[in-house]
């Protein structure tokens, strides 16, 4: 678990350094079989950090060595950690939230 936040926050960080030196929606040099894979670790992600464990849409937790394989794809195209925090906002924003019973 403290992988994955970490990998969170590395993730948020770089996005915004990233994206404050690059001309923003600009991912023509990532090639489009990783545009792919990005898309659906976001939906992976977004599920798993949101979801609650017994929903049967909650994905499952990463391990480290998929983490590892998501940061070696990312950092292969500094673009990718931008395009990967876009598709993570669009995934959560697709998420219906929790009834107000089942909020903490």
């Amino acid at each position: 678990m403290r992988v994955l936040h970490a990998a969170g926050l590395y993730l948020l960080t770089l996005v915004l350094l990233i994206a404050a030196c690059d001309e923003p929606d600009s991912y023509a040099s990532i090639p489009e079989n990783d545009l792919v894979e990005l898309r659906e670790w976001s939906g992976i992600l977004a599920r798993h950090w949101t979801l609650p464990t017994g929903d049967s849409l909650h994905a499952l937790k990463p391990d480290s060595h998929e983490i590892q394989s998501l940061i070696i794809l990312c950092d292969s195209h500094p673009e990718a950690w931008a395009y990967l925090y876009s598709c993570i906002t669009d995934s959560l924003s697709t998420l219906e939230p929790p009834l107000p019973a089942c909020q903490r």
